[in-house]
């Protein structure tokens, strides 16, 4: 058993259990370590390693090299598959000794077992990694000549028939550390799906499940950009599944924002055939117009005339120009967004035409079109246009919303509100009046395919409050619009709303049945124990210093963000600011600026009524005392309160202390 007692092995049997792996989505493994004591392994070239996987995750696999300067996971690891049961891994040529072996779970698995009969170091005149993605399946390929459709059904009406979705993300694989071929279902922390997990979300109330695919994320085979047919086959079974339980079903295409992760993915489209890059953009768009073609002619050749109307086909999921500063904001000023929207529909229609190309079902089948990063604006935008289609009224144009965030602030790459504000209830007002102006007032459905009342970090009565205007909107008169639910995180626990592994749910039903029941423009009845138990309480900050530490302003050269969240229902409506300053140098300067939705900074001095203990020059503070106060009214209250964030920037002073007083 390993220190910490999460991997254990059982010499009798030679079985390894993973009992606990450790954060979702950010990474670890538990496993199993045997010293070697630095091994001379200088007189072979290989390492056999013969196995037994239990379940559908194989494990890591590492040689550890007395070689500091290593990478433990790309230099050291290599993934066993759960489908094989040998692994040859080539020894590297300038590494002479051995201090140990590790043998761990992958990532996000909770429990594992594997069986390692064999480790051999030997000589052989071919030392070649095993290929993981060697597989001898034929093309898969729908082969019913004619099936159903309901050629009637107007797209006004489809939509509303899908009520509410929930978003299953186990086939968008982004994990490029090591080749993980067909144990992919893993990389968000989900389970490999099964007809016990879709029958249980079923259950629950939901219609439509989405399925997020990414079969350039390590799923082609070739330079031709062939599917693994095994990767094709376990979609299909999926598909399937949900379609016997009577639900709809989401295909959506490829996830682009992959490049943006780490330099290890577009190493990896470099180097290996098994990868590819997407992106809105000049630079790739010949490879991924190449790409899309072949993604969805593959995609269309397997789901065909076997699949009726409750199977739907999503163009793209948050396709972005990665690189751009305006990757997920595209503006219309901007000579590359300008040329990015074009792109956009560019893709969207070879996507329409490669589909409508296979004909049957196909022809007539439900699609939905996304924008540049998946936004509403991107939609709603004059550039954004929807692609022509042979067939009338099949086309749905598709955007998603995280009101509340998709992370709280404080977790690892976070963003987001804690408290539903009067201005994420703007945010929500401004995209459906666009929605209406673009769309629903010409008659055109609109699909939501991410919709989040925010992570379980948040209170849930923010969230069923967030979430009840939400689905009020969703659901109003003259409009067509439905909506999937993305999974929510919770980053204290490590888990999901829904727990696929011990099939449960961990989100209050409450939160859930007020979801349903907007969706049939009704609201769901919170009982008194219910509003009393779970009642958001906040402590005022009244007389509590905001800054963690002294903050040396370093000549603008740093800036310290404080959350929005801190000022919601803890303040009296009219405050001030109290900061206390130590001066550096003979200019002391100190600028507070607040955030907007859009990522943009303004300046709050310019708002306030009064400045005791210093001057107001071009909107900065100019200290004449080491305590200086900025006045705070119920106006700019409300816009700190809804913005993103505050920032302190500033030169020639560091920030002892930031104090809300009344």
């Amino acid at each position: 058993m390993n220190d910490d007692k999460t991997a254990a092995f059982d010499k009798t049997t030679k079985t390894v259990t993973v009992t606990a792996n450790d954060k979702l989505q950010y990474g670890g493994s538990k496993g199993i370590y045997l010293w070697l004591n630095n091994l001379d392994i200088s007189s072979y070239n290989i390492a056999r390693v013969k196995y037994k996987v239990i379940g559908d995750y194989g494990f890591h696999f590492t040689l550890d090299y007395d070689d500091n300067t290593l990478d433990w996971n790309y230099d050291k690891s290599t993934y066993c598959p759960s489908y094989l049961n040998e692994m040859i891994i080539p020894l590297k040529s300038n590494q002479r000794r051995l201090k140990g072996i590790n043998a761990a779970g992958t990532w996000n698995v909770p429990y594992e077992q594997f069986v390692i009969e064999s480790v051999t170091f030997e000589k052989v005149d071919n030392p070649k990694l095993t290929d993981v993605y060697a597989s001898n399946e034929p093309p898969v390929i729908d082969k019913a000549t004619s099936g159903k459709f309901d050629d009637k059904i107007s797209a006004w009406d489809y939509v509303k028939n899908l009520g509410v979705g929930f978003q299953y993300q186990s086939f968008a694989t982004c994990e490029d550390s090591l080749d993980y071929g067909m144990d992919c279902f893993h990389f968000w922390g989900f389970k490999k799906p099964s007809k016990e997990i879709i029958h249980f979300i079923k259950e629950k109330g939901f219609k439509t499940i989405r399925l997020q695919t990414s079969p350039n994320g390590g799923h082609l085979l070739d330079e031709n950009y062939t599917i693994d047919p095994r990767y094709i086959k376990a979609l299909k079974e999926v598909v399937d599944w949900i379609i016997e339980e009577d639900m709809y079903v989401i295909i959506c295409g490829s996830v682009p924002e992959f490049m943006e992760l780490n330099e290890t993915f577009q190493k990896k489209v470099k180097e290996s055939v098994h990868f590819e890059a997407l992106s809105v953009s000049e630079d790739y768009k010949k490879t991924t117009e190449a790409l899309l073609k072949a993604i969805w002619k593959q995609y269309a050749t397997a789901f065909n005339n076997s699949y009726d109307e409750r199977l739907i086909f999503e163009t793209i999921n948050n396709p972005t120009h990665i690189f751009h500063e305006h990757a997920w904001d595209p503006i219309s000023d901007c000579a590359v967004c300008k040329k990015d929207y074009a792109i956009m529909n560019e893709y969207n229609q070879i996507i329409v035409d490669t589909i409508r190309s296979t004909g049957g079902n196909n022809a007539k089948r439900f699609i939905m079109v996304e924008g540049i990063g998946g936004k509403w604006k991107s939609i709603t935008n004059s550039l954004f246009k929807m692609p022509t289609d042979k067939t009338k009224d099949r086309l749905i144009p598709t955007a998603q919303k995280l009101p509340m965030g998709f992370t709280l602030a404080t977790a690892p790459g976070g963003f987001g509100s804690i408290f539903y504000t009067e201005g994420v209830r703007k945010e929500i007002n401004a995209m459906f009046d666009a929605l209406d102006k673009t769309y629903f007032k010409k008659h055109v459905p609109v699909y939501l395919s991410e919709v989040c009342g925010g992570p379980l970090g948040i209170p849930v009565m923010e969230r069923i409050n967030c979430m009840k205007d939400f689905m009020s909107e969703v659901a109003k008169d003259g409009r067509s619009c439905a909506i999937t639910l993305h999974p929510a995180d919770d980053y204290q626990n490590n888990s999901h709303d829904f727990d696929p592994w011990n099939i449960k749910w961990n989100e209050k039903s409450e939160y859930f049945d007020t979801v349903f029941y907007g969706a049939q423009g009704k609201e769901y009845p919170l009982s008194e124990e219910f509003l009393k138990n779970n009642e958001t309480k906040v402590e005022s900050i009244v007389g509590k210093n905001l800054i963690n530490e002294p903050f040396d302003t370093k000549k603008w050269g740093e800036n310290y963000r404080i959350n929005s969240d801190i000022f919601l229902r803890s303040v009296p409506e009219n405050y001030k600011l109290e900061f206390v300053i130590k001066k550096t140098g003979s200019s002391p300067t100190i600028q507070i600026t607040w955030e907007d939705e859009n990522f943009q900074w303004h300046k709050i001095p310019g708002t306030a009524k009064k400045i005791k203990g210093g001057r107001l020059l071009d909107g900065n503070v100019i200290p004449s005392k080491t305590t200086f106060t900025v006045e705070i009214d119920s106006e700019t209250a409300k816009i700190i309160e809804n913005s993103n964030a505050l920032f302190l920037m500033g030169q020639d002073a560091i920030i002892q202390s930031m104090t809300v007083v009344e």
